[in-house]
């Protein structure tokens, strides 16, 4: 990449000495406005022992953060091989994965170790997909079962997976990120009131970020076209918080204090047709997408999760090489 690119996007200055995946991580990093914990639980749902003083989030303040890219895509400013004029591509989010977990009383979620389900309101539902895709089963249901306890569990025996969806459907057929949670969210309405100091530090959500255009549009540049799997910590437990996985407090002060907003950094990322001259041009680049890509991979196996987007993704992933 030339030096001293200093051209304009459409939102400003191309920001110096950074590949065109950073440009992409800092633009799909989920914000969102923290409250200050009270001392009384939420609906029912056991209190977690971190700190009042620190902040948290509601699940449906996240989801409102993703309401706008979701009908419009979010704006990810990039810089073409050969530094040419800067581009900006829309990427649409579509909700790939998520599993809550937490001690709570109420447990809404499905077997781990193929127990019989419970009674519940919510249906056992299963799709299934041919698409070359993802030719995998969608699962959404419930279980009065906790978490396997089998040796080598990877969460804590006194924790239970309240909520799991990996989506299996092709691309084409599947809704933004923010009309899918309304769509889960009539038969697990927690989705919308769970908040993050209440949940373990094992829960998790990726997101699958599409391309749909570029501005200006002009010839299509197909070593951009790369689609991403965002992997995000959805707790922000700190006392007492599990030694695996990302580490929740990172999460949470990941802007700069005072806290009038809460980011919630991507620890892992998954990528399909990523060119590596286009995304990653520098040693240091390709470093840093390897590294989301093998903490990717490291905690699908810790939480012995299926997911098969990134299945799909790592299927096709380039071989790595050494620099």
């Amino acid at each position: 990449m030339a030096a001293g690119c200093g051209r304009k996007f459409a939102g400003g200055e191309i920001p110096a000495r950074r590949c065109n995946l950073e440009r992409f991580l800092e633009a799909t990093t989920p914000v969102v406005t923290p409250s200050c914990k009270s001392k009384e639980g939420m609906n029912g749902w056991r209190q977690s022992d971190a700190d009042d003083s620190w902040p948290f989030f509601t699940l449906g303040d996240l989801w409102e953060a993703f309401r706008e890219c979701s009908a419009y895509g979010t704006a990810v400013p990039l810089v073409p091989n050969g530094c040419s004029d800067g581009v900006v591509q829309y990427y649409v989010p579509y909700l790939s994965a998520i599993q809550l977990y937490g001690g709570f009383r109420r447990h809404v979620g499905p077997s781990r170790t193929g127990a019989e389900e419970s009674d519940s309101d919510l249906e056992h539902e299963t799709t299934s997909s041919t698409n070359a895709f993802s030719a995998h089963e969608t699962s959404e249901s419930s279980s009065g079962s906790e978490a396997s306890s089998d040796e080598g569990e990877p969460v804590s025996c006194h924790e239970q997976l309240l909520f799991e969806f990996l989506e299996s459907e092709s691309p084409y057929q599947r809704e933004p990120l923010a009309d899918k949670i309304c769509s889960l969210a009539k038969r697990f309405p927690e989705l919308q009131t769970l908040r993050s100091c209440d949940l373990s530090p094992a829960s998790w959500i990726s997101v699958a970020w599409y391309p749909i255009y570029r501005i200006p549009t002009g010839p299509t540049q197909r070593d951009l076209d790369a689609c991403f799997l965002t992997y995000h910590s959805l707790s922000t437990q700190f006392a007492g918080a599990s030694s695996h996985g990302p580490k929740p407090m990172a999460t949470a002060t990941a802007c700069a204090a005072p806290v009038t907003a809460m980011c919630l950094p991507t620890f892992a990322m998954a990528s399909y047709k990523l060119e590596s001259a286009a995304w990653t041009p520098g040693w240091r680049d390709r470093q840093l997408a390897a590294s989301l890509a093998q903490a990717a991979d490291a905690w699908l196996r810790l939480l012995r999760v299926d997911h098969p987007d990134h299945r799909f993704f790592a299927a096709r992933r380039a071989p790595s090489r050494r620099w």
